[in-house]
């Protein structure tokens, strides 16, 4: 009965628990915010916040000692991003970016190296080179901020990934960066609005391939397809802005519940995508742009992993190491 009564005593409350939920919220990301937008401004608050990402997860990913030396290449790398963005320098900076990401193949570093061309696809875009310094200057504190909080729940310090033979290694970095400076120079080369969402898809399901789940590929591609037809009778319709906001939130929900069945949660969360982004009357462009733009960067990742895969036979027949086999 002492134990029973003890273990109650040490088990937190549901409220002490919400309590301590509060409290990681606003020192992980209120706090950081409200000190950058007094200082900076929504450029300040934007940086830090995906400073702070990029961090955490390269550090989950790759450790948080190694994210020790990444977090200025991101600072970098997050600059010259927000400056070209979205030119054709921009498209040159993505290419760079996905050679040295893949070249860390070599050496087991491609998890945390991963993160400096999330870092330089999904910027805030500036106009100035004193606006890109503060901006990288700011991602490469939050990356360090978030090197320092995924330490403090557990990240470990280092994770080796994979390490390939040199021509081996040297064929992922060529077809990464080329991948990428693809999808971006497709998005650049039609003038859409937002380009990212090309190389977006790329630099997601790699981290998933990373992360041994190389189906969501497929689970991608199904998905993107479901959620474009789902808003086709939705384009047909026509609804206002209040009703196209309230059933993209209800699916967006919907899309949290569904995290086991990849394909339908990124179907569902697609659907809510467009209708969000969409204004009344023009769904059906919406759709056709965001399905198009995700379509291809798929399709451009797995003619790059075919490639990359072809390289990989080869060098095993060449020669024929227990690694490279496996």
């Amino acid at each position: 009965m002492a134990g029973l009564a003890t273990e109650r005593t040490d088990k937190p409350s549901g409220a002490r628990r919400v309590l301590h939920i509060l409290a990681a919220v606003l020192v992980i990301g209120v706090l950081p915010s409200l000190l950058m937008d007094a200082l900076v401004g929504e450029l300040g608050v934007a940086a830090i916040l995906t400073g702070l990402l990029l961090g955490a997860a390269g550090s989950k990913l790759g450790g948080a000692h190694r994210m020790l030396y990444v977090a200025p290449v991101i600072g970098v790398a997050a600059g010259l991003g927000a400056y070209t963005a979205y030119d054709w320098w921009w498209v040159a900076l993505l290419t760079v970016a996905g050679v040295l990401a893949g070249a860390g193949i070599r050496f087991g570093w491609l998890p945390a190296l991963l993160m400096v061309p999330f870092a330089a696809t999904f910027v805030t875009p500036v106009s100035s080179v004193k606006d890109a310094l503060i901006y990288g200057g700011i991602v490469a504190i939050g990356a360090l901020y978030g090197v320092v909080l995924a330490r403090r729940f557990g990240a470990p310090e280092v994770a080796d990934g994979d390490r390939l033979d040199l021509p081996v290694a040297a064929g992922v970095a060529v077809m990464f960066g080329a991948v990428l400076g693809a999808s971006a120079a497709i998005g650049v080369a039609l003038s859409w609005s937002e380009p990212y969402w090309v190389p977006e898809p790329v630099l997601i399901l790699v981290l998933y391939i990373l992360m041994g789940k190389r189906d969501r590929i497929r689970g991608k591609a199904i998905g993107t397809a479901v959620g474009i037809a789902a808003a086709i009778p939705v384009a047909i319709l026509s609804p206002p802005a209040g009703v196209l906001a309230g059933v993209g939130a209800v699916a967006f929900i919907a899309a949290l519940t569904q995290a086991k069945t990849y394909w339908l949660m990124y179907g569902l969360y697609t659907f809510s995508l467009v209708l969000l982004l969409a204004s009344p009357g023009h769904v059906g462009f919406e759709a056709e742009e965001r399905g198009v733009q995700i379509l291809v960067g798929i399709g451009l990742l797995v003619i790059g992993l075919a490639v990359v895969h072809a390289l990989g036979a080869w060098a095993a027949k060449r020669d024929p190491q227990p690694v490279l086999a496996t």
